[in-house]
């Protein structure tokens, strides 16, 4: 029965793992040849990412089928929400500081964001498109994808994420506490769950 048990729970978490990872195909610069964004890249067929856009860039947004941009930095150039509007795209300001840990709540911001039917495919940037956009795709990947940890700071790194002395400690601890709370720290729930009737 435990055994049987366990070939099920395999079999399900091998399909499940296999249509997650179908969805979340990350795509770095490389895969972008004709787009000029700095560190840009996709992480599944609605979230796209970089870094600051210049005012004629956000034009291969719009091309792209894109139709929210939202705007992490909480120092935003003074054409980009007219820009962005003007190219028929919705604009979301989400300020954050690469400075210091995240203030509360604004991950429950992007993901109302993120939920509503209306957003369509978005752009999520904040200078560099390395630290504030990587806590957020670290939040995407934690609710949408059930991703762990290990697997989530993989993806940062591959979007140029990194901390120097003190530099930016504070928005990986921020990474770092997000898994903790949702249980995802060291494993996905689907093995956890198989380790835990393999050990019964």
């Amino acid at each position: 029965m435990k055994k049987s048990l366990l070939k099920s729970l395999v079999a399900a978490v091998a399909i499940v793992v296999g249509f997650s990872s179908a969805l979340a195909q990350t795509k770095t610069k490389e895969d972008f040849p004709n787009v000029s964004i700095k560190n840009f890249g996709q992480m599944d067929d609605r979230f796209y990412r970089g870094g600051q856009p210049e005012r004629e860039e956000f034009q291969a947004l719009a091309d792209m089928g894109i139709t929210t941009v939202i705007n992490l930095r909480n120092d935003p150039k003074e054409f980009e929400k007219e820009t962005v509007e003007s190219l028929g795209m919705r604009y979301v300001h989400i300020p954050m500081s690469d400075k210091k840990y995240p203030d509360e709540g604004v991950d429950v911001e992007f993901l109302r964001v993120v939920d509503d039917p209306d957003t369509g495919k978005f752009f999520v940037h904040c200078r560099g498109g390395k630290h504030r956009t990587g806590a957020i795709g670290a939040v995407y990947r934690f609710t949408k994808y059930n991703w762990n940890y290990d697997q989530v700071y993989s993806e940062m790194k591959d979007f140029n994420f990194y901390t120097f002395l003190w530099f930016y400690k504070p928005i990986k601890s921020y990474v770092k506490d997000y898994a903790e709370e949702m249980g995802l720290r060291d494993a996905p729930p689907a093995k956890q769950a198989i380790e835990a009737v393999a050990n019964n």
